[in-house]
């Protein structure tokens, strides 16, 4: 009986790995979606942009985490997408400042965390 019981156990562990319910989680609450597209005319840089009359309008980050072994790691892509979901909702045109790290949790089997500043830049202003 307890051999029967660990047996269903493990099926329904393998079987709730590849089933359909998502392959990531984000901290953000936005789904990513399998094929990005991004149509976006909001900048991600890594730079500052001092040479930019930009004001920051809110620091933003994104997480995006892979919920088994069996699946491909984050990609950056993904989490840009969310920071560019928040951007939109703060009418910025710029997500500044971007730092990326990635690895693997304790409560996940690999992550890429992303985090800039939304802001509001005179992209014909040059100094």
């Amino acid at each position: 009986m307890k051999k029967q019981l660990l047996n269903l156990t493990v099926i329904a562990v393998i079987g709730f790995s590849f089933s359909g319910c998502g392959a990531y989680r984000s901290s953000s609450g936005i789904s990513v979606p399998e094929n990005i597209t991004n149509k976006s005319n909001i900048i991600l840089t890594e730079k500052d942009f001092n040479d930019k009359e930009c004001q920051t309008i809110k620091h933003i980050d994104a997480s995006v985490k892979k919920l088994t072994l069996f699946h491909k790691d984050p990609t950056k892509e993904q989490v840009d997408y969310i920071l560019l979901e928040k951007a939109k909702k703060l009418n910025a045109n710029v997500i500044r400042n971007i730092k990326y790290k990635s690895g693997v949790g304790f409560t996940t089997w690999g992550y890429i965390d992303a985090e800039g500043d939304a802001s509001k830049c005179n992209l014909n202003n040059k100094k």
